[in-house]
């Protein structure tokens, strides 16, 4: 992430450099963010992303993105057409920051190209650890979540293995990273309720949908750590689509019912 790397700060397009910010400049900052994914330059879920991290900057700084979803489809658009980005896959950051001035600044910024049309089911399946945290406000995506799911990442990558899945003190497992988790047990899909401490979110909502489209039942409730090897799968619905993972620790997963979900992924891409 260089200096030089077109952001698009407000709706103008710039750099880090001529709008005298780096990103480290974000860390002492507070601020509410999601992960857009697009294909051809067009966002999806972009709806349903504004008024999730709208409702989160509301509750949280009782303060609203002055903003409309056309509006910032336009300003991602710009950003990634002036910054020579490919027209395939790419994810964005949006922080929305509040600013001294009683209003929330947005900032967008290019996460990474995919090599994906739309939602897809992820090539790579990850090995994960446990890793237990508690999180404050944990109902939004924020700079606490985002570095807390980094920090378990490098946890985990220190122990061999690829990312963190977190478990809170009770020992059910919520998330990888700030992504929601679904087992498989028979022929049902498995999450923990929110009512147990599972994030709501715009993918949480996709990954229902598919699985009703694909004829799958979905049944809401907590995911122990203690009962993994009950568990033939683990997957986890990330802003481009379905994760299959491959391990928990010394658990080997299978690699079935994600496949078969992400075959109704389509839904999704309209």
């Amino acid at each position: 992430m260089g200096s030089h790397e077109k952001i698009s700060l407000n709706g103008e397009i710039t750099t880090w450099q001529e709008a005298a910010l780096n990103p480290s400049s974000l860390l002492g900052r507070n601020w509410v963010y999601t992960t857009i994914n697009t294909y051809r330059y067009r966002p999806l879920a972009l709806d349903e992303k504004l008024a999730y991290a709208s409702a989160s900057c509301k509750k949280l700084f009782d303060l609203k993105p002055e903003v409309t979803p056309h509006k910032l489809a336009s300003e991602i658009h710009d950003l990634l057409y002036f910054g020579l980005y490919p027209e395939s896959g790419n994810t964005l950051n949006i922080y929305f920051i509040p600013s001294s001035s009683g209003t929330i600044d947005r900032l967008i910024i290019h996460e990474a190209t995919t090599p994906y049309e739309g939602y897809a089911l992820l090539s790579i399946r990850p090995t994960t650890t446990i890793a237990n945290y508690e999180l404050p406000f944990e109902a939004h995506h924020t700079n606490v979540s985002m570095t807390s799911a980094r920090f378990a990442d490098n946890y985990a990558s220190s122990r061999g293995y690829t990312t963190a899945l977190r478990a809170n003190r009770a020992g059910t497992l919520l998330s990888s990273g700030d992504n929601p988790l679904f087992a498989v047990r028979g022929q049902e899909l498995v999450t923990t309720p929110i009512s147990a401490g599972a994030r709501p979110s715009v993918e949480r909502e996709q990954m229902m949908r598919v699985a009703n489209a694909a004829g799958v039942r979905v049944v809401e409730e907590p995911l122990q750590v203690e009962d993994l090897e009950q568990y033939e799968e683990l997957m986890v619905f990330t802003p481009v689509g379905i994760q299959s993972i491959s391990s928990v620790g010394e658990i080997k997963l299978v690699n079935i019912y994600a496949k078969l979900l992400s075959s109704h992924l389509g839904i999704l891409n309209k």
